[in-house]
């Protein structure tokens, strides 16, 4: 056998914890094997002697048997099942006889005259032949055991992995919103001062709350559905101090209960700029906005509508709109956040962009 072939069935069955499941699993055999032994040898006057050299022969060709199919027979097993199948048939059949000739040579040191059990090689062979068999079983059966456990480990840790790792991707995308949200506040701002505008202190104090919200209250998983619209709302209503009620309509309507109601933080915020950025230029003309959020115990359904200049195709691609960084991250998050328990759609339509999200609870 290779040496890397042995060396990993060796590791396979010994390395980390498992070399103490062997120790424990051949004392258990060991005192099972040797009690009844030394009983069946008072009650049948037998030297204690030979009961204990007699366990010990039987007791160590299974243990050099069960290694021996370990480390040689079972690498085997997923190359060839006919080679599998013969060497083991074959190989216990020598550890049998060697197992037989070892308590032979025990009955010579130490002769037996009772007449009421053949002590002859044949009368051994027949005699023995079950026990051996279930020993051997067992082995085989605890090897099983232990593979199936560490199996069983191993799916677990990866699992657990998974988990990790989708948890800090999450947790990374949504660390992604603050800079990108940011970013585009501040761009208004700025955009702001340069016109020495009189609501730039508003705003940034509007901005000062939306941060105290995103730094301080989006640390858990899920948040209040209440919580999360007073943040969309004061986005809503800073983003309406930059734009003249005649140039931007903005409408919103929620209905149902947001009070009992969680979801993951700063998950809709990234629609709602699009919608600003994208449907509220100059060039448009007077433009809207309307956002109208449906809210049940199971589920909840938010549609956000923003206008779009009338001369550009349905057929041109959208890449703007959707390829932003802020959307890609928004539609990872459901993937990790809400798998299979969420649709989203971005139509493009004649007059209109729209964005449906349903989420079920």
């Amino acid at each position: 056998m290779n040496p890397t072939t042995l060396k990993n069935q060796f590791d396979s069955n010994f390395k980390g914890y498992k070399w103490l499941f062997h120790m424990a699993f051949w004392v258990i055999i060991g005192i099972i094997l040797f009690y009844t032994l030394i009983s069946s040898a008072n009650s049948l006057n037998y030297p204690l002697e030979r009961s204990i050299l007699a366990g010990s022969t039987r007791l160590l060709t299974i243990f050099l048997l069960s290694y021996t199919f370990s480390f040689f027979v079972m690498p085997v097993y997923h190359q060839t099942k006919f080679g599998f199948w013969w060497k083991t048939i074959l190989l216990m059949l020598i550890g049998y006889a060697i197992q037989i000739a070892g308590l032979q040579l025990v009955n010579l040191h130490y002769p037996i005259s009772s007449q009421s059990v053949d002590m002859s090689i044949w009368g051994m062979a027949q005699r023995y032949l079950f026990t051996f068999i279930a020993l051997f079983g067992t082995f085989i059966a605890f090897c099983y055991f232990l593979d199936i456990y560490e199996r069983q480990r191993q799916i677990q840790l990866l699992s657990q992995f998974k988990t990790e790792k989708i948890a800090l991707e999450s947790s990374f995308l949504k660390s992604q919103v603050n800079p990108h949200f940011l970013f585009n506040t501040l761009n208004n701002i700025y955009a702001l001062s340069l016109k020495k505008s009189d609501q730039t202190p508003v705003i940034i104090d509007r901005l000062e709350s939306l941060l105290h919200y995103m730094l301080y209250e989006c640390k858990a998983d899920t948040v209040l559905l209440a919580d999360e619209f007073t943040f969309t709302n004061s986005y809503i209503a800073l983003e309406k101090l930059r734009h003249r009620e005649d140039q931007c309509v903005v409408n919103v309507n929620i209905t149902g209960d947001v009070n009992y109601q969680y979801i993951a933080p700063l998950l809709l915020i990234n629609f709602i700029e699009n919608a600003f950025k994208h449907g509220t230029k100059t060039s448009f003309g007077k433009s809207w906005i309307n956002m109208a959020v449906s809210v049940n115990s199971e589920s909840m359904h938010f549609n956000l509508q923003n206008s779009k200049p009338l001369h550009i195709s349905t057929n041109q691609p959208i890449s703007e709109y959707k390829g932003g960084i802020g959307l890609k991250n928004v539609k990872r998050r459901l993937e990790i956040l809400y798998p299979g328990k969420h649709e989203l759609e971005v139509k493009n339509m004649k007059d209109r962009f729209e964005v449906n999200l349903m989420i079920d609870f």
